[in-house]
């Protein structure tokens, strides 16, 4: 699509959402995920004055209806055979493509001055959503391409999904607002990518830990694609092994992106050189960030969003930005350091374990592919410390006694996980981040059995 194609579809799709019934603060639910209808829907809601609130592809017909009728839209965009699956009745063509609209006879909230209505990860809940505005977008665009160099003349790969605040203010954003190219794909296929890259010359690439650990557990059978020099990984924390890993690799380093929903961007590696402190770089420009008392990262700029759709959710847009779940540190070149999150702290027998400390030790431990920490109830110590590991498949075979020897080496004996869970994989949202009501599921089974 070129410019003048995203114009003209904006047009048709303003004016079939206006028959909708779709005017100003009027919210509109699109489950389009990485379709090329994506930027000309969010144009014509900016047209209409309308908020748009993405969600992701692969929600079923039942999450649509929910999230719908729990932010009160007044119309769903989604593909046809979603529709015809979920008895939506009477829906009408959004234009040329698949997708349909549906209108809600509810719809009756208003959103008055708000673009976007990003749903955070809901990771430790349902999920929120942030009422954002367009110059929030804006100025969101403008501090990640700055920070990272994104150009007009770059072409992108759009492996990641645009329904959330990584896709959106990487992809969608750089595109509308300065013409940088993308190429969308609804999932993430290795081989596409690869293709992709090749054949329209993409030098960008942001995407999710797993999808770069992928690559260097299979690399390309014709190498890297040349073009395809700048690598940007967010939505869950960056092993700097995969890093390191990368760079032997293929000669290119994975540059970490730290942000969040509430807040756009916020901090970026822009070093040329791995090195092992895990830091997730320097604030991006125009981003202040600051640690409270107890650690806790605090964001402030032009892009931090408005607050939240639910009254009474806004506690943390205190100070003039937000305050978000995660403690940080300054290393020695004034770069942060995560430290974990609030919500994930497990609190066994009164001392409080952070996750990410068990999971260092445990993944540096030989035969060991990947491991995470949940906590799961005793009836002794409030909270019991479960370890999920996915096994090396090339290394000697693990038990339990030995990882636990192997922990009280390194960890006081409270830290020490009581429970070992061997899985597969780790499972994972679309998004890229750890899938914790999974997770969680497979620890409550195991620890019932």
């Amino acid at each position: 699509m070129s410019a003048a194609d995203v114009w003209r579809a904006h047009r048709i799709y303003a004016d079939r959402l206006a028959r909708a019934g779709i005017d100003e603060g009027a919210l509109v639910l699109s489950a389009a995920g990485n379709a090329p209808a994506a930027a000309p829907l969010l144009l014509a809601c900016r047209a209409l004055d309308a908020a748009l609130l993405p969600v992701d592809a692969g929600a079923t017909p039942r999450e649509i209806d929910a999230l719908a009728a729990r932010f009160d839209a007044a119309a769903i965009v989604l593909p046809a055979a979603v529709a015809v699956s979920a008895a939506i009745d009477s829906p009408s063509p959004l234009g040329d493509d698949d997708l349909v609209i549906a209108a809600r006879a509810e719809g009756a909230r208003r959103y008055a001055g708000t673009a976007i209505l990003k749903l955070t990860s809901g990771s430790s809940g349902p999920p929120k959503a942030t009422l954002t505005t367009e110059a929030q977008l804006v100025a969101d665009c403008a501090h990640i391409v700055s920070a990272m160099e994104i150009r007009p003349d770059d072409v992108q790969i759009g492996a990641i999904p645009v329904s959330h605040s990584y896709g959106l203010g990487n992809l969608l954003l750089p595109l509308l607002v300065q013409g940088t190219a993308c190429v969308l794909r609804d999932a993430f296929v290795p081989q596409q990518v690869i293709a992709d890259a090749r054949r329209f010359g993409a030098r960008v690439f942001p995407g999710v830990p797993f999808m770069f650990q992928y690559f260097v557990d299979n690399p390309p059978a014709e190498g890297w694609p040349p073009a395809l020099c700048r690598a940007i990984s967010a939505g869950a924390p960056l092993a700097p092994e995969t890093v390191r890993a990368f760079r032997d690799r293929f000669g290119i380093k994975i540059h970490t992106f730290y942000g969040a929903s509430e807040t756009g961007g916020i901090a970026f590696d822009a070093d040329d050189e791995p090195d092992e402190a895990a830091t997730v770089g320097l604030p991006l420009p125009g981003v202040t960030i600051s640690l409270r008392d107890d650690g806790r990262v605090h964001v402030r700029s032009d892009a931090v969003s408005s607050g939240y759709s639910e009254p009474g959710d806004g506690d943390a847009f205190v100070d003039g930005g937000f305050l978000t779940g995660d403690y940080g540190a300054w290393d020695a070149r004034g770069r942060l350091i995560l430290g974990g999150r609030v919500s994930s702290f497990v609190n066994v027998a009164g001392r409080k374990v952070v996750p990410h400390e068990v999971e260092q030790v445990l993944r540096a431990m030989p035969g060991v592919a990947d491991a995470r920490i949940v906590a799961a109830p005793d009836a002794r110590r409030g909270q019991q410390i479960v370890a999920c590991i996915v096994r090396d498949a090339n290394a000697p075979p693990l038990d339990h006694v030995g990882i636990r020897r192997y922990c009280a080496a390194r960890l006081a004996a409270y830290k020490i996980p009581r429970t070992i869970v061997f899985v597969d994989a780790i499972p994972r949202t679309a998004r890229g981040k750890i899938d914790r009501a999974a997770l969680d599921a497979v620890v409550r089974a195991h620890v019932r059995a």
